[in-house]
């Protein structure tokens, strides 16, 4: 007759092989919950920028049928009611303030001049109250930071940091070309 004691412990490996065996196939759920939660992201992101994209290259009006998910990032050009959460940030020119910034591009270039220096785009991810541990994200946050630049808000330094236009001249060594051609809001040129 077996011992009580045997019959437990053959038990508890039972018990254990099956934990372990659920944990694996948890873990590998969760993988692919990962993997399909990036791919949306992507899309959502891709989507984006092509909107964005096609509301560059149609600086009157975009067409209504372009889909922004709910929203319409890219709406009129300067003849627009006002902000809409995804719209382009207009060039910069001598008068204008961050309130004619919206959504992600006024947190984005708020959280460039709070900022004590420049700053990389995982920094600005997490100043802006996003996860700077997903890589989409942070991407994200950045491409709002290269279209803010582009349009004369923002500088960009050699190492590919952020920083306010008005810095320009402070830092003018080890600016992108690019940034440096541009008019910049301290009214100088640079």
């Amino acid at each position: 007759m077996p011992s009580v004691l045997g019959l437990m412990e053959r038990r508890e490996a039972r018990a254990r092989q099956d934990l372990e065996s659920w944990t694996e196939v948890l873990e590998q759920a969760q993988a692919e919950v990962d993997a399909a939660r990036e791919r949306v992201e992507r899309a959502r992101v891709g989507r984006e920028e092509l909107v964005s994209a096609l509301a560059e290259e149609s600086t009157v009006i975009t067409p209504a049928s372009v889909p922004s998910g709910g929203e319409m990032a890219a709406a009129v050009g300067s003849s627009g009611s006002g902000p809409v959460h995804g719209e382009r940030p207009p060039v910069w020119r001598s008068g204008m303030g961050e309130e004619v910034l919206s959504g992600l591009y006024r947190e984005v270039f708020a959280a460039v001049v709070a900022a004590s220096g420049p700053v990389n785009g995982v920094e600005l991810t997490r100043a802006v109250g996003q996860e700077a541990e997903i890589k989409n994200e942070v991407e994200k946050i950045r491409h709002r930071a290269y279209v803010l630049e582009k349009r004369g808000w923002l500088a960009r330094a050699k190492d590919g940091r952020f920083m306010p236009a008005s810095e320009l001249g402070v830092v003018a060594q080890g600016v992108s070309p690019a940034s440096g051609e541009r008019p910049r809001p301290s009214g100088g040129s640079a």
